[in-house]
C-alpha cells in the first residue's frame, strides 16, 4: 500500500497546485496500475513508478487558484503589477543625433469593493527624454510621468450609479455625442477630474475638467501639459419610450497649440462650445439631429447642424445625412471637420455570400475658400464558396481641381496554410499615381502561436522629393506575430522594411520585438528592441471627402532602442464580481491590440498601425490604456464569457471603431486570449 499511498500523495500535491483537473483522476489510475506490483515478481522485475504530469508538466498556471499570482483567495479581487524599466534609446532627426534615456517604474492596480464599486490606479514615474512630438530627438531632459485614479460602478440608492476619475484622464462625452456616424466629436486628454452619473429613465450627468495635455513616451508614458485649462459638463435623458434627447458645454480658455513654453508666432485657443442633441430609435431605424454654437477667440462664431439617419430593411441599410457647419468650429480645444456643407446617402446590403455597400457625398464649401467635392464611393464582396471570396473598392473624387480616382480588387482564400489575401491598388490624383500590388497571409498555426505576413510591390509616378518629381518602385516586406512558445517564454513583434528597387523613394523600417520570460510565480523579465525609419513621402489615397488625396511631404526621422523591463505582478482574492468568477474557479489572460485596419478586411495584417493611448474596458468595469503599439492586458480574468469595449479616446481622425468598438470573447482556464479590434476610416 505504500505506492498506493505514494500515489494518492502525488496527486494531492497536483491539486494544490491547480495543475490537475478531471485528468488527474485518469493520471492517478494509471500511477496506481503502474505502482502495484504482483506479490509474485521478484523485486527486481518490478514496474518502475514514473512521476506523471499532466502536458509534460508543462501546463501554463492558472492565477485563480494561486499558481503564479496568489494563493490568498480571501476578500474581493484585487491585483497589482509594477513595471521597472531602463532603457538605452538613439535618434536621428534632420541630420543631428542624440542618444537618450526613458528609464522609470509604471504601476497598474485595481481592486473590488462591495459598496464603492470597481477602482484602479495607473501611474508612472520616468527620467531622460521629455519629448514633445513623435521623435526622440534633442529635447529637454528632466522627470515626467503619470497618473489616473478611476472608479467605476458605485451603487447609489434609487438605481443611481456613478463613474470617477481624477489624473491625467479625457474629458467626458455624453452618450449622443459619443454617436456620431458621420462628424467625430474627439476628447481631450488632460489632467483634472471628470465624473458621471447614471440614474433611472436613462438620466445621464457628467462634468469635468483640469488642464489639457498630450501623451508622450514609448514603455513609460508621460503627459505634457498644454497650459490653460478645459472644462465640460453635459446631460441626457430618455422622457419617453424611443427617445433620448442631450445636451453638453465644453470650455477651453488660453490652451497653447503646442507642448512647452509659447514663443513667437505660436497662438494659444480660447472657445466655448454648446451641442444639443435629440436622437429618435426603434429598432432597425434611428434618427438624430445635432446643433452646434461655437465661439472661438479673435474668429467669428460659428453655428453648425446635422442630422444622421438610419433604416434596416430585411438584408438591406440605408443611411443619410444632410449638414452644415461654419469655418471655425471646435470641440474643446480640438478643431472638428468645419467650413461645409451638403449632405450623404449610404445603401449597404448583405446576405450570405453578398457584402455590398454604395454611397454618394456632396460637399460644398461654406465660405467659398475651399473646394466642392462631389464623392462616389462603392464595395462589393461575393463568398464564391467556402474557400473563395473576391471583392473590389472605387472611389471617385470631383472637384474644381480635376478627378481624383482609386480602384482596388482582391481575392480572398482560406487555404492549407490559412488565409491569404492578394489585393491589387491603384490611384490616380492630381499630385501622381500609385500602383500597388500586395499580397497578405495569416497562417494557421498551432494553439497560442499567430503569424501573418504581408508583402508588396509599389510603383509611384510623380513622387515629390526635395522639390522635383520622380518615379520609383518600392519593395515592401512586413511580419507579425507571437505567441507563448512555453509556459514561461513568450514573443511578440512587429516588423516592416520597405525600400526603393528603382528610383528614389523614402525607405522605411519599423521593427518591434519583445521577448518576456517568466523567472518566478510573480516576476517577468521582458527585453524589448524597436527600430523606426520614416521616410519623407507619402503616396496620395482616394478615401473620402474629408480628406483629400495630397501628397504629405515630412522631414526624415529615424529612431531605435531598447527596453529592459523587470515586471512583478500579483493578484489576490475572489474574482472580479462583473466576472462571474468564484473563489477557486478558473482563469486566465485577455490580451490584443486596437488597431487602424487600412484595408478594411477585418483582421490584423502585418504592416498596420496600432492605436496608442485608446481606453480598453472589460465588461463595464476595469479599463486599460493602450501602449505605445496599442496593445493591451488583463493579465487575470475570470473563465467564461466577457465583453470588450474600445472608447474613442484619442483615436486618430479620420478613423473611426467598428461595430462600436465592442467585441466578446471567450475566456478558458489558464488560456491567453487574444483579441483585435479595428478601426476604418470614415469615407
Amino acid at each position: 500500500m505504500s505506492s498506493l499511498n505514494e500515489s494518492a500523495r502525488h496527486l494531492a500535491r497536483r491539486l494544490a497546485l491547480g495543475l490537475c483537473g478531471l485528468g488527474g483522476l485518469a493520471w492517478l489510475g494509471g500511477a496506481q496500475a503502474q505502482s502495484i506490483a504482483p506479490a509474485t515478481s521478484p523485486p527486481t522485475s518490478a514496474a518502475v513508478y514514473q512521476d506523471n504530469y499532466i502536458g509534460g508538466g508543462s501546463l501554463a498556471p492558472d492565477i485563480s487558484a494561486g499558481d503564479q499570482i496568489s494563493n490568498d483567495s480571501q476578500g474581493l479581487a484585487r491585483s497589482l503589477q509594477v513595471d521597472g524599466v531602463v532603457s538605452a534609446l538613439g535618434a536621428r532627426d534632420g541630420g543631428s543625433s542624440s542618444n537618450v534615456v526613458e528609464d522609470g517604474i509604471v504601476v497598474k492596480s485595481q481592486w473590488e469593493t462591495a459598496e464603492y464599486g470597481a477602482w484602479s490606479l495607473d501611474g508612472s514615474a520616468r527620467t531622460g527624454a521629455s519629448a514633445s512630438g513623435p521623435s526622440l530627438g534633442p529635447t529637454e531632459q528632466g522627470q515626467g510621468g503619470t497618473i489616473a485614479l478611476r472608479e467605476r460602478g458605485m451603487p447609489f440608492d434609487g438605481d443611481w450609479q456613478t463613474d470617477n476619475a481624477l489624473g491625467d484622464i479625457n474629458t467626458p462625452d455624453i452618450g449622443l455625442a459619443q454617436f456620431q456616424p458621420r462628424f467625430y466629436l474627439p476628447t481631450s486628454p488632460m489632467q483634472g477630474l471628470t465624473t458621471e452619473w447614471r440614474g433611472p429613465d436613462g438620466l445621464d450627468l457628467t462634468a469635468g475638467g483640469g488642464v489639457p495635455g498630450l501623451y508622450d513616451g514609448i514603455a513609460v508614458p508621460d503627459f505634457h501639459t498644454l497650459d490653460g485649462s478645459i472644462a465640460t459638463a453635459g446631460a441626457q435623458w430618455s422622457p419617453a419610450s424611443h427617445w433620448t434627447l442631450g445636451g453638453q458645454f465644453i470650455d477651453a480658455r488660453d490652451v497653447n497649440l503646442v507642448v512647452g513654453p509659447v514663443s513667437d508666432g505660436v497662438t494659444t485657443i480660447s472657445s466655448a462650445t454648446g451641442l444639443l442633441s435629440a436622437a429618435w430609435h426603434d429598432q432597425g431605424e434611428r434618427l438624430q439631429l445635432n446643433l452646434m454654437d461655437s465661439d472661438v477667440s479673435g474668429k467669428p462664431d460659428a453655428l453648425g447642424g446635422w442630422v444622421d439617419g438610419s433604416i434596416m430593411q430585411g438584408q438591406f441599410l440605408q443611411s443619410a445625412g444632410l449638414f452644415r457647419i461654419d469655418p471655425n468650429m471646435t470641440w474643446g480645444n480640438q478643431v472638428i471637420a468645419d467650413d461645409m456643407q451638403g449632405g450623404y446617402y449610404r445603401l449597404g446590403y448583405q446576405s450570405r455570400q453578398w457584402l455590398t455597400d454604395i454611397g454618394i457625398d456632396e460637399v460644398r464649401s461654406v465660405s467659398g475658400l475651399s473646394a466642392d467635392t462631389t464623392f462616389v464611393t462603392g464595395d462589393a464582396r461575393y463568398q464564391l464558396s467556402r474557400d473563395w471570396g473576391i471583392g473590389t473598392v472605387a472611389n471617385l473624387s470631383h472637384t474644381d481641381g480635376g478627378n481624383d480616382w482609386s480602384l482596388e480588387g482582391y481575392a480572398d482564400h482560406v487555404n492549407s496554410w490559412g488565409t491569404g489575401r492578394l489585393q491589387a491598388d491603384y490611384a490616380d490624383t492630381t499630385t501622381g499615381r500609385d500602383t500597388t500590388l500586395t499580397l497578405n497571409q495569416n497562417w494557421s498555426t498551432s494553439v497560442g502561436i499567430r503569424l501573418s505576413t504581408s508583402a508588396y510591390v509599389e510603383v509611384i509616378n510623380g513622387a515629390l522629393f526635395n522639390n522635383v518629381q520622380q518615379n520609383s518602385t518600392v519593395l515592401g516586406l512586413a511580419v507579425n506575430g507571437g505567441g507563448q512558445f512555453t509556459s514561461r517564454l513568450g514573443i511578440d513583434g512587429n516588423v516592416q522594411w520597405a525600400a526603393a528597387i528603382q528610383g528614389r523613394a523614402a525607405p522605411g523600417v519599423s521593427t518591434n520585438v519583445s521577448l518576456t520570460w517568466q523567472v518566478s510565480d510573480h516576476w517577468k523579465i521582458l527585453a524589448t528592441y524597436y527600430d523606426s525609419e520614416t521616410g519623407s513621402w507619402t503616396p496620395p489615397t482616394v478615401v473620402s471627402p474629408l480628406t483629400p488625396p495630397t501628397a504629405t511631404v515630412v522631414p526624415s526621422i529615424s529612431e531605435r532602442g531598447a527596453f529592459l523591463t523587470f515586471r512583478y505582478q500579483r493578484a489576490a482574492g475572489s474574482h472580479f464580481a462583473p466576472l462571474g468568477g468564484a473563489v477557486g474557479a478558473g482563469a486566465g489572460e485577455i490580451r490584443g491590440m486596437v488597431y487602424l485596419d487600412a484595408n478594411n478586411n477585418g483582421l490584423f495584417d502585418a504592416g498596420e498601425a496600432g492605436a496608442p493611448n485608446v481606453m480598453v474596458v472589460l465588461d463595464g468595469r476595469f479599463s486599460v490604456q493602450t501602449d505605445a503599439n496599442g496593445r493591451f492586458d488583463f493579465p487575470a480574468v475570470a473563465a467564461g464569457h466577457h465583453v470588450i469595449t474600445v472608447q474613442p479616446d484619442n483615436l486618430p481622425l479620420p478613423w473611426t471603431l467598428t461595430n462600436a468598438g465592442r467585441a466578446e470573447v471567450e475566456v478558458s482556464t489558464r488560456g491567453s486570449t487574444e483579441v483585435d479590434i479595428g478601426a476604418m476610416r470614415i469615407r
